[in-house]
């Protein structure tokens, strides 16, 4: 595969400014512009997931996304969870559509990587560049498992790692998407530094509770921002099969809703703070649940309330302790 050149840095005259097109190009109409950086952002279990693959299975087969047109591409998503668990969302996807997804056009990856590591860098696009065709969008679910040595809250590492995204943008005249979780309050938007929703040209959150859902825009850079929210409902799907023990296996994928859903600003417990601020190493999990708590104790209560949240995590299936002493999260997360 021949990848776009690197734009090189220049200065140019007006009239070369002015031949370029003032109307936006769109891979989803509407709401995801063609050759930008975006975020899709909101709590831990509230869609975020679904409506990305959603989108990507759209965009490989050039179907319109809830009747927004879609631009045919290349779709990659680089997942922080387990394959199994996209397997399923996926089929379940095609299922409820009534569609076979375009299997030349998305591809996932194996596992998460250090994107912003320089040998995490280099091995994403070497494999980019062993895909047959260039990519379209990239989503990246999510952002902190794509974080090795950066952190969330520093606008420095955040600028850097958008700054990283944007070299892969102009390589492959592409679209990214991270995908990430609300800070603290939900109500005050995409947790961790200032300096990633600034540096982003797009973003929408998704809230929701009780599997219904809303998508909506807080920005879009080059056009209006007053695009009228869409509901959802994450709808179980039998996918036909039957598991070893005789029980059907079932997926998952969102379904549009007409009736807007009132959503009411919950109390997150212990375990889904936890969830949402996951790492892999136990200190800087403990710290990221401190900085994520907002209830009115001391910082020692909170390193409290996250080792009962990661055992009862670890004792219901949702994490599971490796024999390095890291954690990941199992399907069931």
């Amino acid at each position: 595969m021949t990848s776009f050149n690197t734009t090189p840095y220049n200065f140019i005259k007006l009239d070369e400014l002015y031949c370029q097109p003032l109307e936006i190009d769109w891979i989803i109409e509407d709401i995801m512009p063609s050759n930008s950086v975006g975020m899709i952002y909101g709590p831990s279990g509230s869609g975020k997931s679904h409506v990305i693959l959603s989108m990507a299975a759209m965009i490989a087969n050039g179907r319109d996304w809830f009747d927004k047109e879609t631009e045919q591409g290349n779709v990659l998503v680089m997942a922080g969870e387990g394959l199994p668990g996209l397997s399923r969302r996926l089929l379940a996807i095609e299922k409820e559509h009534n569609l076979a997804i375009d299997q030349q056009k998305l591809h996932v990856s194996s596992r998460a990587i250090g994107l912003d590591t320089d040998n995490g860098y280099k091995q994403v696009l070497q494999a980019i560049e062993e895909l047959e065709t260039p990519p379209k969008v990239i989503f990246i679910d999510t952002l902190s498992r794509h974080l090795m040595e950066s952190g969330e809250n520093s606008n420095d590492d955040m600028a850097r790692f958008i700054n990283k995204l944007e070299d892969i943008r102009l390589m492959y005249g592409c679209t990214i998407i991270l995908v990430h979780h609300t800070g603290k309050s939900t109500n005050q938007g995409a947790r961790g530094a200032s300096a990633l929703k600034a540096n982003v040209d797009f973003s929408f959150e998704v809230s929701g509770q009780n599997k219904k859902c809303r998508f909506s825009c807080d920005k879009m850079k080059d056009a209006d921002d007053a695009i009228p929210s869409k509901y959802f409902e994450i709808k179980a799907v039998d996918l036909g099969l039957i598991s070893s023990k005789g029980k059907p296996i079932t997926g998952a994928c969102v379904v549009g809703s007409t009736t807007p859903i009132s959503l009411k600003i919950i109390k997150q417990s212990k375990e889904d703070i936890a969830l949402a601020c996951f790492t892999t190493d136990k200190k800087e999990w403990q710290r990221a649940y401190v900085q994520t708590c907002t209830d009115p104790i001391s910082d020692e209560s909170k390193g409290k309330q996250y080792r009962e949240a990661r055992k009862n995590l670890i004792s219901d299936g949702k994490v599971l302790e490796n024999e390095d002493g890291s954690y990941s999260l199992t399907e069931a997360a």
